[in-house]
């Protein structure tokens, strides 16, 4: 069974992890966690607004919501990467930033004093978060991958 707007979901889903920084920032309860969580909210919102644009732009070139029709239309005619080749760049950037590798890590703040809203966070907890947030690597991968480069 397919869902009908795969893209939506996606995009539901990255927003979703963005608002899981702050609840372990508050769920930290430090207020330089709180800090912290609100600091990196913000910075993952804002690279929400690109990924929906760039989103928009898929959906008004593909006519569709659906990842296997978007899968379809790069196989009868080219890859989207190559359409998008200007900001092609931008969006490999974004892909950094919003899964927090290096060298755009700066969200956790780990050169500070604190480290960032995982401070008071140990074992199964923090183990959980970083679990969480190489799943949401996978996820964006496999996203970028149906959108960018035909599946």
């Amino acid at each position: 069974m397919e869902l009908e707007y795969n893209i939506v979901y996606s995009g539901l889903m990255s927003i979703i992890f963005s608002l899981c920084v702050i609840l372990i920032g508050i769920f930290s309860r430090n207020k330089y966690s709180v800090l912290s969580g609100v600091r990196a909210c913000c910075l993952v919102l804002n690279l929400e607004i690109f990924l929906g644009f760039f989103f928009l732009f898929v959906i008004a070139y593909s006519e569709s919501f659906s990842f296997s029709s978007i899968i379809n239309l790069q196989n009868f005619n080219f890859y989207f990467f190559l359409t998008v080749l200007p900001i092609s760049p931008l969006f490999v950037i974004v892909f950094l930033l919003e899964t927090n590798r290096a060298p755009f890590d700066v969200i956790e703040a780990e050169s500070e004093l604190i480290a960032g809203y995982t401070t008071e966070l140990g074992g199964f907890f923090f183990a959980l978060f970083y679990l969480g947030e190489y799943f949401h690597l996978f996820f964006f991968s496999l996203t970028s991958a149906c959108i960018m480069f035909g599946g």
